[in-house]
C-alpha cells in the first residue's frame, strides 16, 4: 500500500541552489554546522525500506559539526523549529537557528548562534500532528538559506505513492481541496485586473471528466487545453501579492508547463513567486484557499505512470516474386477490413484498413484496380486475422511470380477466396499470433505479400 507524503514549502531566504532530497523510511542522524552568525551546514542520514544508509549534506563547514542521533527505528523526529534572518554582509535571509523535536519527547539542542538561547530573526515550526518527517529539501550555497521538510501521511489504497505540496499565497479564504485524479485535461482560468480570480479544473479519473471550479467566475476565462493522457503539467509557477485597495493577500500570475514543453501564463508577474514542482511527477490535483479570488494554491504530484510495454513485432517472410516496388503499410493494433481487387491472371489491387487505439487507419492502395472493382472482407468487433492463405505463380508475361488468390482466416471464421487455385500454395501465420500489418511488393499487380504479426494477449 502506497503512502501520501505532505511537502511543506521551505522557510528562509531565497538565496542558494535548491535541493531535494526526495522520502526516505526515516531519519537516522543529523549534524548541524555554524558560524557567529547562521547556519553554515547540514548533513542527514536517512535509512531506505531496505535499511540502506544514505547520507546528503549542503554547506560548508565553518566550526566542528554537532550531531543529534535518534533511536532508529525507534524514534523519529516530528517537528522542526528554526528562525531565519538577514546576516551583516549578506543581501538575502538565511537560517540562523534550527532545534529538532522527536517521538519520545526529546529535543535536539538549540542550533546556530544564540546568546544566552536567544535566537534572532524570524521564527518558524514545521510540523503536523506529530506526523513523521522522512526527508528535507532547502536551499544552499555556502551556508542553509531555507529548509523545508517531507511528512508521512496515511497510507493510500494505490500502488504508487502521492504527494501533497502546501499551498503557498495568502492565509484568508476558504480551505478547498480537489484531492488526486489520474491527471489534468483543461484549465480555465479568470482574472481581474490585478489577480487571479477563478480556477476551474477538468481532470480524468478512471476515463470518466470530473470539473472542479473556485473564485468568482467573472467574464469568460482563458482555456488551457492538454492532450491527455499524452501531455501532463510538469510545473506551476505562481506569484502573490497583495494589491493596492484589496485585504487579502491573493495569487497574481499563474505559469503551467507541459511535459511537451509548452507553457501558458495566466495573470501578472507581481510580488513573490513560488513553484510547485515534483521532479520526475506530474500534477495530478489542486487544492488551496479561496474567497473574491485565488488567495492560495497547492498541489498534488504522482508518478508518471510507466509506459504500456510494446508487444515484439515480428515479419513473417514474404511470398510471391520480387517485382515492381517494395511497400510496408507498418504495424497497428489490428485489422478492420480488406480490399482485394482481381485482374484477368491474378490479384492486382489490396488495401487495408487498420486499428489503432481507438481510430481507424486506412492504409495505401497497392497494386492497380482493375474494371472489376475490388471486394471487400470487414471483420467484426473481437474478431482478428490468424493467417493469410493462397496461391502465387508465375504467369505468361510477367518477369517475376505474382499473387494469384488470396484467402484469410480469422479466429471466427475464413474468407472467400479471392482468386484461383493456380501455382505453388502459401500460408502466412503464426501459431498464437495475430496479423497487424502487411507489406509486399507491387506495381500494376500484386507480386508479393508478407505480413507482420504480434502474440495474441487477449
Amino acid at each position: 500500500m502506497a503512502k501520501m507524503y505532505q511537502k511543506m514549502a521551505i522557510r528562509g531566504g531565497e538565496g542558494g541552489r535548491e535541493w531535494d532530497d526526495d522520502v526516505y523510511e526515516g531519519v537516522r542522524k543529523v549534524y548541524v554546522g555554524q558560524d557567529l552568525s547562521r547556519i553554515t551546514y547540514v548533513k542527514f542520514e536517512y535509512v531506505k525500506e531496505d535499511g540502506e544508509v544514505v547520507t546528503r549534506e549542503y554547506g560548508t563547514i565553518n566550526q566542528q559539526p554537532k550531531e543529534f542521533v535518534l533511536e532508529y527505528p525507534d524514534e523519529h523526529i516530528i517537528a522542526v523549529e528554526g528562525s531565519y534572518n538577514k546576516v551583516a554582509l549578506f543581501a538575502t535571509e538565511m537560517i540562523t537557528s534550527l532545534v529538532f523535536k522527536t517521538s519520545k519527547g526529546r529535543t535536539s539542542p538549540t542550533f546556530g548562534p544564540n546568546l544566552f538561547g536567544v535566537v534572532n530573526g524570524t521564527k518558524f515550526v514545521l510540523e503536523n500532528q506529530r506526523k513523521k518527517i522522512v526527508g528535507f529539501h532547502g536551499r544552499s550555497d555556502n551556508a542553509l538559506d531555507a529548509l523545508g521538510v517531507y511528512f508521512a501521511l496515511d497510507s493510500l489504497n494505490t500502488s504508487t505513492p502521492l504527494y501533497k505540496l502546501e499551498a503557498q499565497g495568502g492565509t484568508e479564504g476558504t480551505v478547498w481541496d480537489d484531492s488526486s485524479y489520474d491527471g489534468v485535461k483543461t484549465l480555465r482560468i479568470g482574472k481581474d485586473n490585478c489577480r487571479i480570480t477563478y480556477l476551474e479544473s477538468e481532470y480524468v479519473k478512471g476515463g470518466k471528466s470530473e470539473t472542479r471550479q473556485h473564485g468568482v467566475k467573472g467574464e469568460t476565462p482563458s482555456e488551457f487545453v492538454l492532450d491527455f493522457p499524452g501531455e501532463y503539467i510538469k510545473s506551476v509557477e505562481a506569484t502573490y501579492n497583495r494589491p493596492i485597495l484589496f485585504r487579502n493577500t491573493v495569487i497574481t500570475s499563474l505559469k503551467f508547463e507541459t511535459s511537451n514543453g509548452r507553457t501558458a501564463f495566466f495573470g501578472y508577474e507581481v510580488g513573490k513567486k513560488f513553484v510547485l514542482k515534483q521532479n520526475g511527477l506530474k500534477l495530478v490535483g489542486f487544492h488551496g484557499k479561496e474567497g473574491d479570488a485565488i488567495d492560495a494554491l497547492g498541489a498534488y504530484f504522482a508518478p508518471i505512470p510507466a509506459p504500456t510495454p510494446l508487444i515484439p513485432a515480428k515479419k513473417l517472410p514474404s511470398v510471391g516474386g520480387n517485382g515492381g516496388l517494395a511497400w510496408d503499410d507498418g504495424v497497428y493494433d489490428g485489422v478492420r477490413k480488406i480490399y482485394v481487387g482481381q485482374g484477368n491472371d491474378g490479384v492486382s489491387f489490396v488495401k487495408f484498413e487498420y486499428i489503432k487505439g481507438t481510430d481507424l487507419v486506412p492504409g495505401d492502395d497497392h497494386g492497380k484496380q482493375t474494371l472489376l472493382g475490388a471486394e471487400e472482407f470487414l471483420l467484426e468487433d473481437g474478431e482478428y486475422l490468424t493467417a493469410v492463405e493462397g496461391y502465387y505463380d508465375k504467369i505468361f508475361g510477367v518477369e517475376e511470380p505474382m499473387i494469384i488468390s488470396l484467402m484469410f482466416k480469422t479466429n471466427k471464421r475464413e474468407s472467400t477466396q479471392f482468386g484461383m487455385d493456380s501455382g505453388t500454395k502459401f500460408t502466412l501465420g503464426e501459431n498464437g499470433h495475430k496479423i497487424v500489418g502487411f507489406y509486399g511488393q507491387a506495381c500494376d499487380v500484386i507480386y508479393g505479400v508478407g505480413v507482420t504479426v504480434v502474440p495474441i494477449t487477449e
